[in-house]
């Protein structure tokens, strides 16, 4: 009997060993969390704000299990993605790019919410304008100045007159940049072309309107328009037209100069505020939200010679000249 108890007693004690070490997540006693990422569209920029976001992670060595949402560019799909993540329990939620924000924030309320590839918060209405945070969301904003971004372009291309721009009418994102982009414009004597369109089918048609008369073609950070860079910058270059991105993406995607954010700069902030509140327990109103720092100028080398830039040309004496890279 006594044996028999000692087994008993034996056999216990190793599951209850079991079930601890299990709570802990993994073998190094850490918990292991569950992120979740929703990604509005595939390209560059973006692409490079996730990739920085999960290096920062293994970098804190954070523990998690990845669940990765792609919505592909269609709006209609987040709510979906979301509730897939509260189903499943998501400790945390890291969204990318304005519609991806808002649809998340519309639909999760009891969890953390981090976002980045959001140019205007406030008018988004996911933070409040005096704490800078949400209920339960925050991240980091990749506003871009049109006023000095139009100004260093106009170092290299001083002769410039009229530009032209394309932008989702249905992107509060967008919709911000182009009415700042057009009171730089103005502000300096000069004429902006617009036109709307509401997905990538309209680009060509939208492309063909705006190229008689315009000296650059101008883009902001629009998910539609920079997903579409590799049709516009063809055209662009076919037609002779410099052009100007608020985004790197688009430079590796044809454009010729670009100065804005790095994605996966602030998608490393990002991770970081991920850390602070999974591992630090901070709670989101002790983190408002932060606009990016450090812009950078790209010129695309490619593009460069096929418009006849010189890229000795004094306003290009602080860019990073990016070449193609091989297989592409």
């Amino acid at each position: 009997m006594k044996k028999i108890f000692t087994k008993i007693a034996g056999t216990i004690f190793v599951l209850v060993g079991i079930i601890i070490l299990g709570s802990c997540g993994n073998k190094e006693g850490k918990k292991e969390y569950i992120i979740g990422v929703i990604q509005i569209a595939d390209h560059p920029s973006l692409d490079a704000a996730r990739e920085g976001f999960l290096e920062e992670l293994d970098k804190e060595g954070i523990s998690y299990k990845l669940i990765d949402h792609r919505a592909g560019g269609d709006i209609s799909l987040i709510p979906q993605l979301a509730s897939d993540l509260k189903i499943k329990g998501a400790d945390l939620i890291y969204t990318i790019g304005t519609p991806a924000a808002q649809g998340v924030y519309n639909i999760v309320n009891d969890r953390p919410i981090l976002f980045t590839a959001v140019t205007d918060p406030i008018g988004a209405g996911l933070v409040d304008e005096k704490t800078r945070t949400g209920k339960n969301i925050t991240g980091v904003s990749d506003y871009v100045d049109p006023a000095k971004v139009i100004d260093d372009f106009l170092k290299v291309y001083p002769e410039t007159k009229t530009f032209a721009t394309m932008y989702n009418t249905n992107e509060q994102n967008s919709l911000v940049q182009i009415e700042a982009l057009e009171k730089a414009i103005k502000e300096r004597g000069l004429s902006l072309k617009k036109q709307g369109v509401s997905s990538i089918n309209d680009i060509p048609q939208a492309l063909a309107s705006l190229k008689s008369g315009t000296d650059a073609m101008v883009t902001v950070t629009d998910n539609v328009v920079v997903n579409a860079m590799p049709v516009i910058a063809k055209t662009l270059k076919d037609e002779k037209i410099p052009s100007l991105a608020f985004d790197e993406g688009s430079v590796e995607n044809g454009a010729l100069i670009a100065e804005g954010v790095n994605y996966k700069k602030i998608g490393q902030r990002a991770g970081e505020m991920a850390g602070e509140i999974l591992e630090a327990n901070k709670d989101i109103k002790e983190l408002p939200f932060e606009d990016a720092k450090d812009l950078e100028m790209l010129v695309n080398k490619d593009t460069a010679k096929d418009l006849g830039l010189d890229l000795k040309n004094e306003g290009l004496k602080d860019a990073k000249i990016m070449e193609k890279k091989e297989g592409k």
